[in-house]
């Protein structure tokens, strides 16, 4: 588990100074919204990934309710993230590597651009381990959103830009965060833009003025790191290091998801999905005790895994290849679950590749809200080829 700016410094920012920060430059940014009817493409990729370090099947379903405590939380008033965003990134689904895992790398971690840039990524660091405590937060989700242009409130870097961010719960409420970062389309470098702010200074006087006042102040303004980096118990640098090792990751996995099989969970509005890969099939669903009574009061086993075995019928002997059996659509303990196999499923938002724009056009044409791009990617990942 890696604990990603965990510091109080920002515990401290977050609860007493948000109402402060960005107060005098800051202001709400317009929706997010994408083309409508964009093209997807489909390529199997494949990843190994720690066997040793996952839960399986039957572990995820008995740990359902503390997964959706960390991340059904409402938005905490003053996020920095526009409310349509993050309406869009819970519609999609918080997705949820299993395990985690950020390839770590001291000097200048890339992103590998022989894959495809997703237009959205949006995953889950949750965990029984990831829990606030006094001295130190844990983000629970980690964002990106791709953009056509930079805001025009940072610094202009060269490449494909990327509002990336991340969502802190904080009293029962997710505190969203981001800053903005591009990413080189030839080499995967990952560059850091810089945010005009608004700095006060207060310079003392010899006299006291006619109200009482012993210092004026003036503001300027300059290019300074984004607040997301700043950490008082580490530097922007080290802060820099630590973000582009999380935003690469994110990438890779995201980017291997049309070779996952996928369990999607979903109550009350909220989604979820869980990833494993396909050749992790074996140990993920090797649970067969799991059952449930249908509407019928039959029992049926839920999905599992089957191994290839010998199947003698009289004198005959046929071999039965490896397959998943069971119910791949069922409801346990009040989620509706699904689990769609890379093979039946008709596609999914990791090749979704078209950059966000914005606007302020009320009723934007051959535009679509990111709140509801969200709903539409999750609705077609649900689908199976017929």
């Amino acid at each position: 588990m890696i604990e990603l700016l965990n510091t109080q410094p920002i515990f401290d920012k977050v609860k007493n100074f948000v109402d402060k920060l960005f107060a005098y430059f800051r202001t709400n940014p317009p929706p997010v919204v994408v083309p409508i009817n964009p093209p997807l493409v489909v390529v199997p990729i494949k990843r190994k990934q720690d066997r040793e370090k996952q839960q399986n099947f039957s572990e995820l379903l008995d740990h359902l309710e503390f997964t959706f405590d960390s991340v059904k939380l409402p938005t905490m008033s003053g996020s920095w993230v526009s409310k349509d965003s993050v309406v869009g990134l819970k519609k999609l689904g918080v997705h949820i590597p299993n395990p985690w895992i950020v390839h770590w790398s001291k000097h200048n971690s890339i992103v590998d651009v022989t894959k495809p840039l997703p237009a959205i990524m949006c995953i889950s660091s949750a965990s029984k381990h990831s829990v606030n405590t006094k001295y130190s937060i844990y983000p629970k989700i980690l964002f990106a959103i791709k953009l056509s242009k930079l805001p025009w409130h940072v610094s202009f870097q060269s490449g494909t830009p990327y509002q990336y961010g991340m969502a802190f719960d904080l009293e029962e409420k997710l505190f969203w965060v981001n800053m903005y970062i591009t990413v080189n389309r030839k080499t995967g470098e990952i560059k850091f833009c810089d945010e005009l702010k608004t700095t006060m200074h207060k310079v003392p006087i010899k006299r006291v003025n006619k109200n009482g006042a012993r210092s004026t102040v003036f503001y300027n303004r300059s290019w300074q790191p984004p607040n997301m980096l700043e950490d008082e118990l580490r530097t922007v640098a080290e802060n820099k290091i630590i973000a582009k090792n999380c935003f690469a990751s994110m990438h890779e996995w995201w980017s291997g998801r049309d070779d996952r099989w996928n369990v999607i969970v979903k109550k009350n509005g909220e989604r979820i999905t869980f990833g494993v890969n396909n050749d992790q099939t074996p140990y993920y669903f090797k649970d067969r005790d799991k059952s449930i009574k249908t509407e019928s009061g039959q029992t049926r086993k839920i999905v599992h895994y089957v191994r290839e075995h010998e199947r003698k019928i009289g004198i005959n002997t046929t071999i039965v290849k490896e397959h998943i059996r069971g119910l791949q659509e069922f409801d346990w303990s009040g989620y509706k679950c699904q689990v769609v196999s890379p093979k039946l499923q008709a596609r999914t938002s990791s090749k979704f590749d078209v950059a966000s724009v914005t606007t302020e056009d009320d009723k934007p044409e051959n535009l679509v809200y990111l709140s509801k791009l969200g709903k539409l990617l999750a609705s077609s990942e649900e689908r199976k080829v017929a």
